[in-house]
């Protein structure tokens, strides 16, 4: 009998349900929408009782695509937007909306966190410590609304959410708790000095005591959930991660050496490390957080995708979308076709693209976006491959500060909205002087999450072995290494851009209140 997998991914916007077979190969696919509420500037929060919905609706609407009956589904994965955090009385009820990851009405509360210094800050390698993590929103939470803390009998995060509505059990993922809570395996878990500095002890009381790993069986599916989806009660589901951490199984960058560069409206980049890294500009590295003995390290950029999408959606000219429309095919793809002949550094362009400020290396939300050198003689297409190129510099910058912690870093797999273009996969690999590879599957995260519950119902031994077997690569992008050396004068000059800027962007931030 074929054997079946199914991953669950809980995204911002829509939840998404994937049935995969052994190999990986995606049957069927189901998406349902997501809700957020923002009730204030800088809030944002989503209802479990609609993630309820859209988790049942996602699962029969994939199980429906792929002609695959419940029954031979054998394992079920998981994954969720990270510090998206859940309180839960005892009956498993919601005390309140969950504030989800971008929800950061906590600024107050991390400047506390950073101004404890307590030593498990290097997670954050010296710089600012983000509103979005674990322990400012519930420092928030307990100083606005004690009741919700006073009446949780649970506090986790999406993730853990979705293993406890499919199975009863109530656990939290070794991944989100280590990379936004401070968790550290090797120093005894919890950091309960960062805890007791903070008054949250009492919050740690109500996390679950169960630990699981990615992988690692939670349960099996309870009766209830069975008869909603379709699928066989007792099916093992298995522990989760965060979305973009269960994305670098997805594309089977698992070993020292492969960065995965995970695209959309921001960019993550994630790499596997056999040393323990602690540096400035640099998240983490975090133990154990997706591999038994193994250590990510992280970077990332705020906006990526999302200044394409600005550029695209307000700023091209009727000439542009006219002829999109004659061709039948999208802006993008005239946008790329022109950009293609323009050379490397479009004519003396510079785009910093921190029109939300940067993630790493500089950790600085204050910085903002520039669009530096035009003349006359630059055309929308000019504009938009500095765009493209622009975000590549950031990921270049990224690059070339965890290879100078001794990360090595041989080769790129990239998944996301960034590969659909083959300009600018060329973009990155030139201005990275790196191979990039490309999935077949796009569809990293949800297979991330087929990937791990293979495991979870013995399909495969581990992560790596599920993930050599159910990830293939569609295509390389070699670098041309002519057009890498043009590209260091510009990096430079993206660097220069900024450190220039710095001061004078900051005061006029400022000054708009």
């Amino acid at each position: 009998m074929a054997r079946y997998v199914l991953g669950i991914d809980a995204g911002t916007e829509s939840f998404r349900a994937g049935i995969f077979d052994a190999s990986g190969k995606c049957l069927g696919f189901g998406v349902s929408p997501n809700r957020t509420v923002h009730r204030h500037p800088g809030w944002a929060e989503q209802s479990p009782r609609d993630w309820d919905t859209a988790l049942v609706d996602s699962i029969r609407k994939a199980i429906a695509a792929s002609g695959v009956a419940g029954k031979d589904i054998a394992g079920i994965g998981v994954d969720g937007t990270s510090c998206t955090v859940v309180f839960l009385d005892r009956s498993g009820e919601p005390l309140r909306d969950a504030l989800i990851w971008m929800d950061i009405r906590s600024v107050k509360e991390a400047e506390e966190v950073a101004a404890t210094r307590d030593p498990a800050l290097r997670y954050v390698g010296g710089g600012a410590v983000s509103p979005e993590w674990f322990p400012c929103k519930t420092a928030w939470v307990k100083r606005h609304e004690p009741q919700v803390i006073g009446k949780s009998a649970t506090i986790f995060e999406l993730t853990d959410w979705l293993a406890l509505r499919l199975t009863g059990e109530r656990t939290v993922n070794i991944d989100t708790i280590t990379i936004r809570w401070f968790y550290n395996t090797a120093e005894g878990g919890f950091p309960r000095s960062l805890y007791k500095a903070m008054d949250l002890e009492d919050v740690l009381e109500r996390v679950p005591s169960r630990i699981v790993r990615i992988g690692e069986p939670v349960g099996g599916l309870t009766r209830e959930m069975a008869e909603r989806t379709g699928l066989a009660a007792g099916t093992p589901v298995a522990g989760g991660a965060a979305d973009a951490f269960i994305g670098v199984i997805g594309i089977n960058a698992l070993t020292p050496g492969t960065l995965a560069l995970i695209t959309g409206s921001s960019t993550l980049v994630l790499g596997i490390t056999e040393k323990e890294i602690h540096a400035r500009g640099l998240f983490g590295s975090y133990p154990d957080a997706v591999l038994p003995g193994l250590q990510v390290i992280e970077g990332g950029q705020v906006s990526t995708g999302s200044v394409v999408h600005w550029f695209t959606s307000g700023f091209v000219g009727s000439d542009i979308t006219s002829e999109a429309a004659a061709k039948g095919c999208p802006v993008y793809d005239v946008l790329n076709a022109k950009a293609a002949g323009i050379p490397p550094g479009s004519e003396g362009l510079i785009v910093l693209e921190h029109w939300q400020g940067n993630r790493t290396p500089w950790t600085d939300p204050l910085s903002r976006g520039v669009i530096r050198g035009l003349t006359l003689g630059h055309t929308p297409a000019h504009v938009y491959r500095a765009i493209l190129e622009g975000v590549a510099y950031g990921t270049e910058v990224i690059v070339r500060r965890m290879e100078e912690q001794g990360v090595r870093i041989d080769h790129l797999i990239a998944c996301g909205g960034a590969t659909q273009s083959d300009l600018w996969m060329q973009i990155h690999a030139d201005v990275c002087g790196k191979r990039i590879a490309i999935p077949e599957e796009q569809q990293a995260v949800t297979l991330g999450s087929a990937i791990a519950g293979s495991v979870a119902a013995g399909m495969y031994r581990d992560l790596p072995s599920a993930a050599e077997a159910m990830v293939r690569v569609r295509s390389v992008v070699e670098p041309d290494l002519r057009a890498h050396e043009r590209y260091r004068e510009y990096v430079g000059q993206y660097v220069q851009t900024y450190e220039s800027l710095k001061e004078a962007s900051h005061r006029l931030v400022t000054s708009l209140g």
